[in-house]
């Protein structure tokens, strides 16, 4: 005889399927693409989660060189933990400044990186309207290690918390209000991280 726990894991497979079908596991967006700021599920850190050990912090980018900015939360003792953010800028990533000027070899820009609110995973990014080659785009990076369990915020911890994992992606939001865009994403479960190549400055968020 199969038993209750046999068939509960038979579906959770059968779910998990279907949405890493239709998720953006293999890099391909999803057929909702946009949504309104107060639709878009932006995943919790756990209560439980040490605090953030550089919640904003900035490098400067420079054209011919590969430079890249970091956020990461406390260890136990208050020093720098494990790795939450990770934007990555290639020597030839950068195009323009906000007014449209081409950044040229050599030059700098000083990029701004900053947690929105250390309960939820979504961030800004300045200056707003800086703009990356799409051939060479940079690259963004979230762990989400930190992220409660109770992914949906119902008060437990069950299968549809793991569906959703599966359902997670990197969206963008041009101005606050907006809408999100989802971008097409690589998540990799067993590491616990989301990455997405990005070609412009403003809000993202992990959420589904």
């Amino acid at each position: 005889m199969v038993s209750i726990r046999k068939v509960r894991q038979l579906a959770l497979a059968v779910l998990v399927g279907i949405a890493a079908a239709c998720s953006n596991d293999t890099g391909s967006p999803a057929p909702d693409e946009n949504r309104p700021q107060d639709a878009l599920n932006v995943v919790h850190v756990a209560a439980s989660s040490t605090p953030l050990f550089n919640p904003v912090d900035s490098f400067y980018a420079r054209r011919g060189e590969n430079r890249e900015v970091r956020i990461y939360f406390q260890d136990e003792t208050g020093g720098q933990g494990e790795e939450y953010l990770r934007l990555r800028v290639d020597a030839n990533s950068l195009l323009s400044m906000p007014d449209g000027t081409p950044v040229a070899e050599g030059d700098s820009v000083l990029i701004h990186v900053s947690v929105v609110d250390p309960s939820e995973m979504l961030f800004q990014f300045e200056p707003s309207g800086l703009q990356f080659d799409p051939a060479e785009p940079a690259e963004l990076k979230i762990h989400y290690a930190h992220a409660d369990g109770d992914i949906n915020d119902d008060g437990k911890t069950d299968t549809t918390d793991d569906l959703l994992e599966h359902t997670l992606a990197i969206w963008r939001q041009e101005n606050p209000g907006d809408p999100f865009e989802r971008l097409s994403s690589v998540l990799s479960i067993e590491l616990d991280e989301a990455d997405a190549e990005i070609t412009g400055f403003t809000r993202y968020a992990l959420a589904y």
